[in-house]
């Protein structure tokens, strides 16, 4: 797959292959990131959008469900109406009835109500609720106008609703399969749009993982907590990571990778405790630390076993990690890169981003001794004159690469 971006968040422009092993070096504030964020956002567009169409629905109906609840509590007193009070608390909790039974529940109510002394105007009110509920499980809508609308619903979840340059009146995404183009996208006052022909709805990769940060383990808690009850706007990719990270299966293929030996033990979910936990190999007895009192190079490999256990890593995966090096020792560097080129020889797609000489010396050097060197490719993010920023391929100059990151040491050791 070929990934092309124009005015998209500050790159102005950037045509990446995603074949295997795709490396994006560069100093920070340069835009690293925003390609991973891109084809996270339009893979798992594809992977949720029936998801995302009906966990909106959802919301119009819970916002239509209180205010029945709210009129009818103010209108009627529910202790001369016992039956009228026991529909109130499936009211309350309509998501667990499914259609049926709730077209059942609101030709009951209505029934009811006819029969009690109620005024008018707000009888008419709750009547309306209710040919709002109707129209909205009544409704359809085409699969092309879902995807869009789960297109819209990531990016801005992911770019704060700044998908495009602030410069620029439009920004361009486009998805290419050897030549042809299976997506053309573009986004005008950031809303996305897609362009004729037809979309393509067979998307390169099943679904994506993208991981930002070691410490989401760290922050599960407080994270559901925002999401679920104060309900602050939460970055997809990070409640979707969550999720995967909690589960465990047994059915899915394995990869075998070596984690639990770096580690010295492994990272596991404790559903009974609702909690992220090492247990450290330690003699005959092991030891058992909660996820926020370990190290975060053990975190940041921990999740890495995390989403093997849940059987994430199959051959239709698109894995996106930013700046793994950031809390892992040079060894502990070498030893991911090493796992990561092990993904990749088992027919997962990666995107990393890095500024790390080490990092991408040992990604370029074991990838050297493995069969998919020629689907390694490496792209450095060069800042130009206005500010925004180019995703150069460099992966026939690589030690322009290297030479690069590597000018902040050699000015400490040899000078200006």
């Amino acid at each position: 797959m070929r990934l092309r971006l124009e005015n998209i968040g500050i790159i102005e422009k950037a045509d990446v292959e995603i074949n295997g092993l795709t490396v994006i070096a560069g100093n920070n504030d340069s835009g690293k990131s925003t390609v991973g964020k891109i084809a996270y956002s339009l893979t798992k567009s594809f992977e949720d959008f029936e998801r995302n169409y009906e966990k909106d629905k959802t919301a119009k109906l819970n916002m239509y469900f209180r205010e029945i609840y709210l009129l009818l509590r103010e209108s009627v007193d529910l202790n001369k109406y016992p039956e009228l009070n026991k529909l109130m608390v499936s009211f309350r909790f309509y998501i667990n009835i499914d259609n049926k039974k709730l077209f059942e529940l609101m030709k009951t109510t209505t029934k009811l109500l006819s029969d009690i002394d109620i005024d008018e105007e707000k009888k008419a009110n709750i009547n309306k609720r209710y040919g709002q509920v109707i129209s909205i499980f009544q409704e359809t809508e085409p699969k092309r106008s879902k995807i869009i609308k789960s297109i819209q619903k990531i990016l801005n979840s992911e770019f704060s609703n700044q998908i495009i340059n602030i410069s620029a009146d439009e920004g361009r995404i486009e998805v290419y399969e050897g030549e042809n183009k299976i997506i053309n996208i573009i986004i005008k006052d950031n809303k996305p749009s897609i362009e004729e022909p037809n979309i393509d709805y067979i998307f390169p990769f099943d679904s994506s993982v993208f991981i930002e940060t070691p410490f989401i383990l760290d922050y599960k808690k407080y994270l559901e907590l925002s999401k679920g009850q104060l309900r602050s706007p939460d970055v997809y990719h990070v409640m979707d990571l969550l999720s995967k990270l909690k589960q465990h299966s047994l059915n899915k293929e394995k990869t075998k990778l070596n984690i639990s030996e770096i580690v010295n033990g492994h990272v596991y979910f404790d559903e009974e405790n609702d909690e992220f936990f090492f247990q450290k190999n330690e003699g005959n007895k092991p030891s058992t630390f909660k996820i926020i009192n370990t190290a975060s190079g053990i975190k940041s490999l921990g999740i890495l076993q995390l989403l093997e256990n849940a059987g994430e890593f199959n051959k239709n995966l698109l894995l996106i990690i930013d700046e793994p090096e950031v809390h892992l020792h040079p060894e502990w560097q070498i030893e991911y890169a090493k796992i990561l080129i092990q993904l990749v020889e088992n027919g997962i797609k990666v995107i990393i981003t890095s500024h790390s000489p080490y990092f991408i010396e040992a990604v370029n050097k074991y990838s050297r001794k493995t069969k998919i060197e020629k689907n390694v490719k490496f792209y450095l993010s060069e800042v130009i004159n206005n500010g925004k920023v180019l995703i150069v391929d460099k992966t026939d100059n690589k030690d322009e690469v290297l030479d690069k990151l590597s000018k902040p040491f050699e000015r400490l050791v040899f000078g200006d």
